[in-house]
């Protein structure tokens, strides 16, 4: 199986124990979260059928509040040199769990380009990591506008 169907097939895969579950921005971009190895968010973004992610916007990663648990620097951004990605984007982000005392959120911000019109629309999503009876949970909540 190919690098570009494994990342397809993780970003639509069912839900896990430690899965945020998915929300779905009102252009049809699909993001998903999950906790990998109790230390690592993966994040993916799928568009829907037409739409374009935005390759030179790219998806952005920055903490909204709560503790400094993100290992790496924050704010991030995933980029290409084209004009779109030709496949979901797939993001891990690590953080150290002992740091977890208290929620923490994540700003996930993307530019969906749409088929008819080409017309990009900045949409924003917010992961929030807490400790729920001992497990690291993922929330996933629409940002609007």
């Amino acid at each position: 199986m190919s690098v570009a169907a494994l990342c397809v097939a993780a970003a639509l895969s069912t839900a896990t124990g430690d899965d945020g579950g998915a929300i779905v921005t009102p252009t049809g971009v699909s993001v998903r979260t999950h906790i990998e190895a109790g230390s690592r968010l993966v994040v993916s973004v799928v568009p829907a059928s037409g739409v374009r992610l935005n390759g030179r916007l790219g998806v952005g990663f920055a903490l909204r509040d709560g503790p400094a648990i993100w290992i790496g620097e924050l704010p991030s951004v995933v980029t290409i040199e084209g004009d779109y990605f030709e496949r979901p984007v797939l993001h891990a982000l690590a953080f150290d769990p002992d740091r977890l005392e208290e929620a923490s959120r994540l700003a996930i911000v993307f530019g969906a380009c749409l088929p008819a019109s080409g017309v990009c629309v900045l949409e924003e999503a917010e992961v929030t990591l807490e400790r729920r009876g001992g497990a690291i949970v993922p929330t996933l909540a629409l940002v609007e506008p």
